[in-house]
């Protein structure tokens, strides 16, 4: 994470089930198979500039914090 110019994180809607155990099954699948997504993204409609990032899982031992998603801009 030192070389990338910024961090977000993907979180499930508060509230929602089906977001909740997705958002869960992708990060647990990413950790437990060892992998990270390339990801190109563009934020807005029109905007010239397209992002590369990085998907990493963000999993903490404790069970009472959702699990996430970090996207890491290059």
């Amino acid at each position: 994470h030192y070389y990338m110019k910024e961090v977000y994180v993907f979180i499930p809607e508060p509230g929602n089930r089906k977001a909740m155990l997705a958002v869960s099954a992708l990060a647990r699948a990413m950790e437990e198979t060892k992998r990270v997504a390339i990801l190109r993204c563009v934020w807005k409609q029109g905007q010239a500039n397209v992002v590369i990032g990085v998907l990493t899982p963000n999993i903490s031992a404790s069970p009472n914090l959702v699990r996430s998603i970090a996207y890491l801009v290059a």
